[in-house]
């Protein structure tokens, strides 16, 4: 009996911390999450958080092309690089809500198989704003097998911080779940692009698809927040933060504050994250490390991270980088290989998270009734009214945030300033 062709999946997520990434420090280990000596992945999606400062990130388009630019450049460098040059990722689609971002690359024989993109966005910051929120996306595939497509469902996520907002963290999956909604108008997505012509593209399916949809996989990834304490460290805590050591009944082993992990007991309560799975986790908290920044080019040392983890003391180390998946229907495949981090970043006080996956290439069935696809809250009517809203907010608090916090923008307000005072000297002069 012939092996079902499988289809690889490679999946990262991280919080930039407003800065541009080091496409030359990154790169050498974006595909850490690999199995050994495996070619690279058909399809990568990166799921980004805080891409850039407030101003650029709300103004979107050509503000934040600098910082996006810099994760493709990664992306290329790393497929170079793991394939001696063999083999190339194209960018696929790129969509961005406030300061979260998904990108996805494909292998260009992947690519030609794309039938449609429907994109996704939603807000649930302040006034439900982007600083935090969700995007997504969802891929069409052409199956050889059938005239059916394979669905692929990718979520970038960013909730809200601090240790002692569980419940609004939960709340924040519940806004994503009611107000994600996948549809064909991209004019609410306000920083897009895309190198498939849409000429070629195949006809979509209906507007409207939730998160949680028949015959389709889902991955969703990101800064999600969830922490190992529900107060805020005390100013001795940070005497026993976890530190590197392989000897797991050691009190510095990162184990034992797994143990206190947020997520995982929200979930086991039903009360986040539902029907969603993850891998177990065997890498260190991804958050908050000290932020050292060097030049660009400049790496940091090795050695730093083997012999000591260089925590920030205000706050507990914490899992809160993390990537989950829907399981897919029997006796379709999903086979989970590495979930792992990657080295701190010299401009980031989260470590990058990872995943590796295959799926059978082939369409799922559609299960309509499975518990599988059945969405924990009902999508809100009123999500689209909702978006517009806050989009216009977004507009205003990017504007200020470009004119007050950015140079170039106090140079417009010192140009304006000077322009109206110029206007009332000259009118006052000529009234004598």
């Amino acid at each position: 009996m012939r092996a079902m062709p499988m289809l690889s999946l490679y999946i990262l997520t991280f919080n930039c911390g407003r800065e541009l990434v080091n496409p030359e420090y990154l790169a050498p280990s974006l595909f850490d999450a690999l199995p050994e000596a495996a070619p690279i992945p058909d399809v990568v999606a990166i799921s980004l958080q805080e891409i850039a400062p407030i101003a650029e990130s709300f103004l979107g388009g050509s503000h934040l092309k600098p910082y996006l630019d810099r994760i493709s450049t990664t992306v290329h460098l790393a497929t170079d690089l793991h394939s001696n040059g063999s083999e190339q990722l194209q960018h696929v689609a790129t969509r961005s809500l406030g300061m979260t971002a998904l990108l996805i690359f494909a292998k260009p024989h992947v690519v030609q198989r794309i039938q449609w993109i429907q994109a996704a966005a939603v807000g649930v910051g302040f006034w439900n704003m982007g600083n935090k929120g969700a995007v997504g996306m969802r891929l069409g595939l052409s199956s050889e097998s059938s005239g059916e497509t394979l669905n692929l469902a990718f979520a970038a996520a960013h909730l809200a911080p601090a240790e002692k907002n569980v419940e609004l963290r939960n709340q924040d999956w519940e806004n994503i779940v009611r107000n994600l909604v996948f549809h064909n108008d991209h004019d609410s997505l306000y920083s897009f692009s895309e190198e498939i012509p849409l000429a070629s593209l195949g006809n979509p399916p209906s507007d409207n698809n939730a998160l949680f949809a028949p015959g389709s996989h889902l991955v969703f990834a990101g800064d999600l927040n969830y922490r190992t304490s529900d107060q805020p460290p005390m100013p001795d805590s940070h005497k026993t933060y976890p530190q590197p050591t392989t000897d797991e009944s050691s009190t510095q082993h990162f184990s034992h504050l797994l143990k206190k992990d947020q997520l995982n007991r929200e979930k086991d309560a039903n009360r986040t994250l539902h029907s969603l799975e993850e891998l177990p986790i065997n890498f260190p908290p991804t958050y908050k490390y000290s932020v050292r920044k060097f030049p660009d080019g400049q790496k940091r040392s090795a050695s730093d991270e083997d012999e000591q983890f260089d925590w920030a003391k205000h706050r507990y180390p914490s899992w809160c980088d993390r990537i989950l998946y829907l399981p897919p229907p029997v006796p379709a495949k999903l086979e989970a290989h590495i979930y792992t981090s990657l080295p701190v970043q010299p401009s980031s006080d989260h470590r990058p998270v990872a995943l590796s996956l295959s799926i059978d290439d082939q369409p799922l069935p559609r299960d309509p009734d499975s518990v599988r696809v059945s969405p924990p809250f009902s999508l809100n009517p009123s999500w689209r009214a909702r978006q517009d809203a806050a989009r216009r907010w977004e507009i205003v608090i990017g504007t200020l945030a470009y004119l007050g916090l950015t140079k170039k923008g106090n140079a417009i307000v010192v140009v304006a300033t000077s322009a109206v005072f110029a206007t009332w000297y000259l009118s006052a002069w000529l009234r004598r």
